[in-house]
């Protein structure tokens, strides 16, 4: 047997026991950590919302500068994208995850200290450039660590702690209004940004980086002494004739081509990064809108500044229980079936929420609303990361996630302003309601079902029609392509 088709049966190998593998305390304390990763992000892009309305009493902001501070940190987060997937790709996503919190806290931490209003929104926009680094990378590596028929449900659980995790700058917002003087209570919230710096501190000890990254990188020792690990935690033996044969295809086929984003703006790749960033910008537009200016919204509805922050941050306290069931539910019926679900009823919500005056039916258009819309992205984005192979994944990820911002948290954040002065809150949501189903339209129609499979068969372009799935195969076994 060649030394080269060795070695690829060898890799693949590794991710046949890598996917086969149940949950152990190692592959818990990695869903943990990369939870804490989103808890910093969470809050570093929760601040601005609850300020939002103090900064504009205080500093006397025009509609054109509100929306220019909502929309120059998504700014910097599509700016950081950009060459974010290339990193990822070429130094690895543990690397770049820790850049990312390094950079965001500490210029968070300098967003205390600004005095104009032009300076605070430099000052989100370079946060954000930190921010883009670290956004898609916890979906990017659960996809690429977990086994198959866990994927959805462990970045549930992860995504829960993220999205309830947005309760938090909430909170300290409220506190620090109720706590200070206004003209200064708006900084306590970003000298608080710079706490996410104490959580480098075990990401650097005890993350691991990508199997799959490392096995593209050519360190089959450091993957086979995790996989080994994890399973003696499980009970497992080390079979070493254990192959998916569809995926030994992809990691051949993986090694005559060159990753280049040229690749991505050809079919296959091409539509389905198109079919995948609709769905998410969808969701995106829902997001940012409720973030940045659900206080201000609520405020417009008659609750008072407190209770309209308070009301908010619960909002994304249900959207955390959204997250962890839509998790379960993606691996149990599958991704487009469970997506279809919870862009329909978000869609109904959002709609009911605009028209609402009972108190009653608000509280349960905003469940709709948190719960379905709110909590769709684990497998929203979890989609994403598995439409592309891994040669190509972190640029595929990040170039989708970018055009998703762009349109959802850039353009539409700026103009919110004064599409609250013209229409007010209600048809803001009704609007929101239209662009939920509208942009989740393509998906339902040309989506791809990706659960159950492992992540180098959801992402290529290869045609399995004759071949079964994972199969004992003997090392001395001859197959190409």
């Amino acid at each position: 047997m060649p030394t080269v088709q060795r070695h690829l049966f060898e890799d693949e190998n590794l991710l046949a026991r890598l996917d086969r593998m149940p949950v152990t305390r190692t592959a818990v304390g990695i869903v943990v950590l990369l939870s804490l990763v989103w808890l910093a992000e969470a809050f570093d892009i929760g601040i601005v919302g609850p300020v939002l309305s103090a900064l504009k009493d205080s500093w006397h902001l025009t509609e054109s500068q509100m929306g220019l501070l909502a929309a120059s940190s998504t700014a910097g987060v599509v700016m950081g994208m950009i060459p974010s997937g290339v990193i990822a790709d070429r130094f690895g996503r543990r690397r770049l995850v820790l850049l990312g919190i390094a950079v965001f806290s500490l210029i968070t931490l300098a967003g205390s200290f600004a005095t104009t209003v032009w300076q605070l929104c430099l000052i989100r926009f370079f946060a954000g450039l930190g921010e883009g680094a670290v956004i898609p990378m916890p979906y990017l590596f659960l996809a690429e660590f977990v086994r198959t028929k866990r994927r959805a449900v462990s970045v549930g659980y992860s995504n829960g702690v993220l999205t309830a995790a947005y309760l938090i700058p909430s909170l300290a917002a409220h506190w620090a209004l109720g706590a200070f003087d206004p003209a200064i209570s708006w900084r306590v919230p970003f000298l608080l940004g710079g706490i996410p710096l104490l959580l480098l501190i075990p990401l650097f000890l005890w993350l691991p980086e990508s199997p799959r990254f490392l096995l593209k990188r050519g360190r089959r020792e450091d993957v086979r002494r995790l996989v080994e690990r994890l399973e003696r935690q499980a009970g497992l033996p080390h079979d070493t004739t254990l192959v998916n044969r569809r995926a030994l295809m992809v990691i051949q086929k993986g090694e005559v081509e060159k990753p280049t984003i040229r690749q991505l703006l050809r079919q296959p790749y091409l539509g389905r990064g198109l079919v995948v960033s609709a769905q998410l910008t969808g969701a995106l537009i829902l997001f940012y809108i409720l973030q940045v200016y659900g206080p201000t919204i609520l405020i417009q509805r008659g609750f008072q500044s407190g209770n309209a922050i308070l009301f908010s941050g619960l909002m994304m306290g249900v959207a955390g229980l959204g997250s962890v069931a839509q998790g379960y539910l993606a691996d149990r019926y599958g991704r487009r079936r469970v997506l279809i679900v919870y862009f329909l009823l978000a869609g109904i919500g959002a709609a009911v929420f605009g028209l609402a005056a009972a108190p009653a039916l608000l509280a349960f258009a905003a469940f709709l609303t948190s719960f379905f819309g709110l909590g769709v992205f684990p497998v929203s984005k979890l989609t994403v990361s598995e439409q592309f192979p891994t040669r190509l994944r972190g640029k595929g990820v990040y170039l989708s996630e970018s055009v998703a911002r762009t349109l959802s948290g850039v353009v539409t954040l700026y103009f919110i302003p004064v599409l609250l002065n013209l229409w007010g809150s209600r048809l803001i949501y009704e609007g929101i309601a239209i662009a939920l189903l509208a942009l989740a339209l393509p998906f339902i129609i040309w989506g791809r079902e990706t659960a159950g499979i492992s992540v180098e068969e959801a992402g290529t372009d290869l045609s399995f029609d004759r071949l079964d799935g994972e199969f004992p195969l003997q090392p001395g076994t001859e197959f190409n392509l």
